[in-house]
């Protein structure tokens, strides 16, 4: 069995902020590497557990947050920048996990949410509807087929991916109080349940449908009024539309060439 598992750094059990946790230059970043890449062994070790013989962990966290020194043997690593979509997918595998995840910008009681950046988009769309990182995420992996049946991170992000995908297997590791705050349990059970929790989402592999966007796919990015110079900038791009000041749409024939236009 072969399993994807994508990762973010903001939906890890003692993550807390931006600044001090999530960011390369914070005083915790090494710490928060470690909390990181210790969820995706427990993720493996549950997969593993449960038939799987084969994992790829896409480091997905800006400039990186998996500690490769660390990570399980059992596992092998996609990290470096830029990583050209898909992210190492293709119709071989089984199944894909998300550990680390954060909820979509905007979302109420949701810790550290964002969309792509936290300072310059404000929302995106997919098909007329909001859509966060996890969705963006879960429909590559439908492209080919390939159902996503675990998420991990926090209250906020499970609900998201529940609401999209109902039978999605979830771990909540962390509450949000506000969106700088949260309430987080030790990392030491984050993975106990984590490593519980992939092993149960393998075993309904076969009655979770991946999620899939019907083409054609539209793509709307909404950018934040400090940031509106980025939509005209994106505008610029071949087969980009600019709706307004802040707003840039595009429409193509699969997910993978509106964010191959996008970000590439």
């Amino acid at each position: 069995m072969k399993i994807w598992i994508m990762t973010d750094m903001e939906g890890v059990a003692g993550v807390f902020s931006f600044d001090d946790h999530a960011s390369p230059q914070g005083r915790w970043y090494d710490l928060s590497r470690e909390l990181l890449t210790q969820e995706v062994n427990a993720a493996t070790e549950g997969a593993s557990s449960a038939g799987a013989d084969e994992i790829l962990v896409v480091d997905g966290h800006g400039a990186g947050g998996v500690n490769v020194c660390e990570l399980d043997n059992r596992a092998r690593l996609l990290s470096g920048r830029p990583i050209p979509l898909p992210w190492g997918l293709d119709d071989a595998f089984d199944a894909a996990f998300i550990v680390g995840q954060h909820a979509m910008a905007g979302t109420e009681r949701a810790h550290l949410s964002h969309t792509e950046s936290h300072t310059s988009i404000q929302n995106v769309w997919m098909n007329g509807t909001k859509i966060g990182e996890l969705g963006i995420v879960a429909a590559v992996a439908g492209h080919f087929n390939v159902p996503t049946v675990f998420v991990t991170g926090d209250r906020a992000a499970c609900m998201e991916a529940k609401s999209i995908i109902p039978q999605v297997e979830t771990v909540v590791v962390k509450e949000g109080i506000s969106h700088g705050a949260a309430v987080s349990m030790t990392p030491n059970e984050a993975r106990r349940l984590i490593k519980e929790g992939a092993r149960s989402a393998l075993a309904k592999i076969d009655v979770i449908k991946p999620y899939r966007l019907h083409p054609p796919v539209e793509l709307r990015i909404e950018f934040t009024e400090a940031y509106k110079s980025s939509a005209e900038n994106l505008a610029m791009k071949p087969h980009m539309e600019r709706m307004d000041t802040r707003v840039v749409r595009t429409e193509g024939a699969d997910v993978l060439e509106v964010l191959r236009r996008w970000w590439y």
